[in-house]
């Protein structure tokens, strides 16, 4: 009867008929039932698993965790895989000379590690490592590091954190920043500061920030010529002409500049206080609507004719040729009245007068005049249909779709 041979995870490995040997299946000689001279073959197998079938190339025929002792480097090797023919795809386990190398895949250590010296060429990731000596030549990735003493005499790195803006840390020392590059395209850079404070605080002889140059953050210097005495500096910082410290802003009896902004056009900034536009002066805007705010019953998006009415101030237009027509929501005002009435969900602004986008349907011509089409949009007016109470205004551009769409208006409100 033939013998079946079957692997440790259960898979048949192969068949060996009677009176036959197998020795294409393994590294071994495996004899069938009633095979003359087994005996011999046998023997030689025990020899081989003794020896761990040690020669200068890996036996025929492997199977995954075989072993196999390398005559040329005195080194252990274990197959990774069936029929692993080439010496380099085997597993290097151990060296018996104390200059050999040993080579692993991945290696969990449950246990400790004791090695005289360590040279890590890739990554180094663990919760606790101990060491006498450590080479890396690449990245030690550490989850935590607790560094009881660290005497580092040169460390070249390019980012030192705390893991985070809000931690805290701290130098002790007297230290000397030498940089002269370009941080964030300024040029001549030691230290650039994106957010935070500096704050110094402390006792004795601290005397704040101390510097040779002071200058403007587009690198001019600041001057400082003039004479100067304690009154003066009084007068500016806290005195009668100053309404804040430090805390909040200085205001000085006069400012010079070609820009005052909040940083963006979608920031909102505040001035407060009774002012007058000088003789010859003029605020230029870049949009063309005066717009105020107005209580509407429902949201409404820019370009829906409004009409007073509803259970609020404004309701979106009901009616064809309506002449209770009011005006056109409007998200492009140059100036906004009753601006702190609410927001565009609960007080859209309607321009009162001005050039504004109108949701309109039909076709349209370049001068025609708008009147009412019903539910929030207007269309131009028929010959005979335009009266001084129907139109919401001229149109400033062509509309050649039939389709509801917008088109650019000068619009006025009906009184």
């Amino acid at each position: 009867m033939a013998y079946t041979i079957v692997k440790t995870n259960g898979t048949p490995l192969t068949t060996i008929p009677d009176g036959t040997i197998n020795t294409t299946s393994t590294s071994l000689a495996l004899p069938g039932r009633n095979y003359a001279g087994y005996g011999q073959y046998i023997d030689t197998n025990f020899v081989h698993q003794i020896e761990n079938y040690a020669n200068t190339s890996p036996p025929p025929n492997p199977l995954a965790g075989q072993l196999w002792y390398n005559t040329n480097s005195n080194t252990m090797y274990v197959c990774p895989v069936d029929g692993a023919s080439s010496a380099s795809s085997w597993l290097a386990l151990t060296s018996t000379s104390s200059g050999g190398t040993t080579t692993f895949g991945a290696v969990t250590v449950t246990g400790n590690l004791s090695a005289n010296n360590s040279t890590i060429t890739n990554a180094i990731s663990a919760d606790t490592i101990t060491v006498r000596l450590a080479t890396v030549t690449a990245n030690a990735t550490i989850a935590t590091a607790n560094v009881t003493t660290g005497n580092i005499g040169t460390l070249n790195t390019t980012t030192i954190t705390t893991s985070s803006a809000t931690t805290a840390g701290t130098l002790t020392g007297t230290w000397t920043l030498n940089g002269t590059g370009t941080a964030n395209s300024v040029a001549g850079t030691g230290i650039y500061m994106n957010s935070g404070n500096i704050v110094i605080n402390g006792a004795g002889n601290v005397y704040g920030i101390k510097t040779d140059k002071y200058m403007y953050a587009n690198g001019n210097a600041v001057s400082f010529a003039g004479t100067y005495n304690n009154q003066s500096v009084y007068d500016y910082l806290t005195g009668s002409n100053a309404q804040s410290q430090f805390a909040g802003a200085i205001t000085p009896s006069g400012v010079t500049t070609t820009s005052i902004t909040t940083g963006a056009s979608g920031t909102a900034g505040q001035i407060t206080g009774n002012w007058t536009l000088g003789a010859s002066s003029r605020l230029n805007a870049t949009y063309a609507d005066l717009a105020e705010r107005f209580e509407a019953d429902a949201y409404y998006d820019a370009g829906t004719v409004v009409e007073l009415g509803g259970d609020k101030e404004i309701t979106s237009v009901k009616y064809e040729l309506s002449e209770d027509i009011f005006g056109v929501i409007s998200n492009t005002a140059a100036y906004l009245m009753n601006s702190a009435a609410g927001d565009n969900t609960t007080h859209p602004p309607v321009a009162m007068t001005g050039r504004v986008q109108v949701k309109a349907s039909g076709i349209i011509k370049k001068g025609d005049r708008l009147v009412s089409a019903g539910n929030g949009i207007a269309r131009a007016a028929a010959i005979g249909e335009a009266t001084a109470f129907n139109v919401i205004g001229r149109a400033l551009e062509n509309k050649t779709t039939s389709s509801i769409g917008t088109v650019l208006a000068i619009v006025t409100v009906s009184k």
